[in-house]
């Protein structure tokens, strides 16, 4: 399957996005080949780099309804300005491209599967297989964290397989970098709650330590076959993770050795203090499963209560459902006693 940026929502009938279409040369230099996929922020085109001997690269285009969202087009913009300093080999690479006449992103084209998919049509992945996709995550990881930047959306749908055995970390849209204004959101943090870091959920921003916490419950798929704290409802899927710790993931595979479910419980681990420091220390485990610490995590495991989850869930729903009147009332307020001047 060739995919550029993503595969997001390659189900749907791709549309023409303000009238981009094979054939078009987009500002002089980009030659429309194809579409790829349109999702719901964007849609992806193949072109030809006619200023790069017609190297095939990805041309992601947002729908107008994100550009003129003051929040979804910065989530846009950022994942642009992120991505065109970086430069590591299991990282999408994105190319610079001046006095454009329209929004738009380009980056290399890349032939493969998203770990997604992988795992929808396999389920769970031999130890080594696994271990070894960490490997790769950890050092993309370690790259973006010695330079302040937190990812902040690892899931396996943000991860592609490439067909030549490669492996790139897509979708910087929501992370966070020093340079970059810090986004500003109403509700819940963003991100995807089945890997969520419980200080996420909380509302924290969070550090390294967060990004490792994803990691986990990647790897803990991967291993398992299964999603750590999945429910149909989002809401429960948050405090699951807040209050509780995952199933022990040698209860759901046995194959699984004891170190591998050690690192991944101490990855997960809701305490970001507890977790792995960095991603390189996680990544010294994954590649000597001998020097790793045994320490019985799988014996000390927290399940959470369906009363303490309700609990919660009333609460938080209360909270967010109060919250815009008592912003309108504070507003009238404010607004009568101006006028009242």
């Amino acid at each position: 399957m060739k995919l550029g940026l993503t595969e997001t929502a390659t189900q749907r009938q791709p549309a023409a996005n303000h009238y981009l279409a094979p054939g078009a040369v987009l500002d002089g230099r980009f030659a429309i080949t194809e579409v790829v996929c349109t999702g719901g922020m964007a849609t992806v085109f193949k072109a030809r780099d006619l200023e790069r001997d017609g190297e095939g690269v990805a041309i992601k285009v947002p729908h107008e309804s994100v550009e003129m969202d003051p929040a979804l087009f910065s989530r846009f913009q950022r994942e642009e300005e992120i991505g065109a300093g970086l430069d590591h080999p299991s990282i999408l690479r994105f190319f610079t491209v001046k006095n454009k006449s329209r929004p738009y992103l380009v980056t290399e084209f890349l032939t493969g599967v998203t770990l997604y998919h992988v795992l929808k049509e396999r389920r769970r992945l031999p130890e080594r297989e696994a271990l070894e996709i960490a490997t790769r995550l950890c050092g993309a990881l370690q790259y973006l964290h010695s330079r302040a930047i937190l990812h902040r959306d690892l899931k396996p749908e943000n991860i592609m397989i490439c067909q030549d055995g490669t492996l790139r970390l897509m979708d910087f849209g929501i992370a966070h970098a020093p340079q970059l204004r810090r986004l500003t959101f109403i509700g819940f943090a963003p991100g995807t709650p089945h890997y969520m870091a419980p200080e996420r959920v909380q509302g924290k921003r969070g550090d390294a330590r967060t990004d490792i916490y994803s990691l986990g419950a990647i790897l803990y798929q991967m291993l398992t076959g299964v999603i750590a704290f999945d429910d149909a409802d989002v809401t429960l899927i948050m405090d699951k993770r807040v209050t509780g710790d995952p199933e022990a993931p040698r209860k759901l595979n046995p194959d699984i050795t004891p170190q591998a479910e050690e690192i991944v419980l101490h990855a997960m681990d809701r305490e970001p203090v507890n977790r792995h420091a960095s991603a390189a220390d996680l990544k010294a485990e994954l590649e000597a499963l001998d020097t790793v610490k045994m320490t019985g995590r799988c014996r000390r495991l927290k399940v959470s209560t369906p009363w303490t989850r309700r609990w919660r869930k009333i609460r938080w729903l209360a909270f967010w459902g109060l919250a815009p009147i008592a912003v309108q009332v504070v507003l009238f307020l404010v607004l009568w006693r101006h006028f009242k001047k």
